[in-house]
């Protein structure tokens, strides 16, 4: 029976954790539905805070002034490039493969060496941050705008220890289907950074103030992540102890967990990871470039479409995540004949939930961007641009499901190298031949980015259905401290 015990915080998906046994069962389409679906949904709440903040600071600050809307796109791109190292996105595949090999206090100790490792990544991040104004003086020659985006990425560069501190415990208890720590915090999140911004940025619901303007929106996003922070600490580690079958031998707060193995073992897989979701936003960086090149008002359309695919990805993401738990949980389990049923389903269902978010934009491109702006210059050229931005959308975010796939198995230099194909390879120079001898807008900007995504999702998708998964299952084991090959036992069970 599947756990339904309000106060463990587990979502009611499927079966408890058990001790990895083999297993030839056929995943039933059905169930596995249900479960991913269910998974899915956990996922998307919890992982929907971020990017709603995100999108409530640009909807806020684009009724402020286009102005302070092209400035925190401006550092957006600049932060991004370098914020993605404190994502640490590799704790989720060690966590969840210790789980499904019954090892919860390796799990732990996972957890203990991924703050360890993004401790040290977090110094050189908040620097680049602090020095956000020198940096984009040597590209951008409009002073103000360069002010404007130094000041709001030296006040977020605040609230890093805050996100590192919430992306992996959150994480942490998601790898082991643990959802309510993450999907409790985000609508109070989100209702909090949308309060505050109307209350202090807009002055919205105080008679005769316009509020702080500008300047308070990052001071609000920032103490919006530590609040969300300290209720998962207070509530859910120290009342509810969701955490507690999960400690190591030395305790919490001990080191003697963090071995020299486990760390080199850790970053062997973070770094390939950290440089391929860099990659991928450097590449956007170029490509923002390119539409920068061409007006202020392309750039703002850019900004404002791109968190429109972000708001998409949040729930396509939060399914690659939903498929990479149950990858992690099974190889780890080795149950690689389930890896294998479950990840197919799992590509076929982003297919058809992309192609329903595809119809939507096509069909109310305007009402989309009234989100984020209401100057009618720039939601007329969103709307001519609305086919080639729906193509770059669709490829985009499959490509981010196809890639959760051989992350979930631990394959991050795959990934790594698969990424640099498909930008470096593929988008920008699609993006800036499109640019230079088809048409100067973003219509060619969204036609590029759509081809690199494609050449992406072929590369990934060959990965894929070319894997030895019974060897990807022996791999997960050993990963988990396990003594006994997984791929071992499952073929002399046949």
């Amino acid at each position: 029976m599947a756990s339904t015990d309000p106060e463990d915080g587990a979502a009611p998906l499927e079966e408890p954790l058990l001790a990895p046994e083999p297993t030839e069962e056929k995943v039933q389409v059905t169930t596995e539905l249900a479960d991913l679906l269910g998974l899915t949904a956990a996922f998307f709440v919890s992982s929907v805070s971020w990017v709603a903040m995100k999108s409530t600071d640009t909807a806020i600050l684009g009724h402020v002034g286009t102005r302070y809307l092209d400035a925190t796109a401006l550092s957006d791109l600049y932060t991004m490039s370098t914020g993605v190292f404190v994502q640490g996105r590799v704790l989720g595949v060690f966590v969840s493969q210790a789980i499904g090999a019954d090892n919860k206090k390796l799990a732990g100790a996972w957890l203990q060496t991924s703050y360890a490792v993004l401790s040290l990544v977090l110094i050189p991040v908040a620097v680049a941050w602090l020095f956000t104004g020198p940096a984009l003086r040597l590209f951008v020659r409009n002073d103000t705008l360069v002010k404007d985006a130094a000041y709001y990425a030296t006040v977020l560069a605040l609230c890093l220890p805050a996100r590192v501190g919430f992306s992996q415990l959150t994480q942490f208890f998601s790898a082991q289907k643990i959802m309510r720590p993450s999907y409790a915090t985000a609508p109070i999140a989100m209702v909090l950074n949308l309060v505050l911004g109307l209350i202090l940025v807009l002055g919205i619901g105080i008679p005769d103030w316009r509020g702080f303007g500008f300047k308070a929106c990052p001071v609000v996003t920032t103490c919006v992540e530590y609040v969300q922070l300290a209720i998962v600490i207070v509530v859910f580690c120290v009342i509810k102890k969701l955490h507690a079958s999960c400690e190591p031998d030395n305790g919490w707060f001990s080191m003697k967990e963090i071995t020299s193995e486990r760390f080199v073992a850790y970053v062997k897989m973070y770094a390939p990871a950290a440089l391929a979701i860099a990659s991928d936003f450097w590449r956007m960086t170029a490509v923002g470039a390119v539409a920068a090149s061409l007006s202020e008002d392309d750039l703002g359309v850019f900004n404002a479409s791109y968190r429109i695919m972000w708001m998409a990805l949040t729930l396509t993401g939060s399914l690659g995540g939903a498929i990479a738990t149950k990858l992690g949980l099974r190889l780890g389990a080795g149950d690689s004949k389930g890896a294998r049923q479950g990840v197919r389903i799992g590509l076929v269902v982003s297919v058809v939930l992309l192609s329903i978010i595809v119809l939507v934009v096509i069909t109310i491109p305007r009402q989309l961007a009234m989100i984020f702006t209401n100057d009618s210059k720039l939601l007329d050229l969103f709307e001519r641009c609305r086919y080639e931005f729906a193509a770059a959308l669709f490829m985009m975010n499959f490509a981010v499901v196809c890639e959760r796939v051989p992350f979930g198995m631990g394959r991050a230099k795959a990934v790594l190298y698969a990424g640099a194909v498909g930008s470096w390879v593929g988008q920008v120079p699609a993006v800036i031949l499109c640019v230079e001898f088809w048409r100067k807008d973003l219509r060619s900007v969204y036609t590029g980015v759509a081809a690199g995504y494609a050449l992406l999702v072929v590369v990934l998708l060959g990965i894929i259905f070319t894997t030895d998964w019974r060897q990807q299952a022996a791999d997960a084991r050993a990963r988990s401290e396990v003594d006994a090959p997984a791929a071992e036992e499952e073929e002399a069970a046949q």
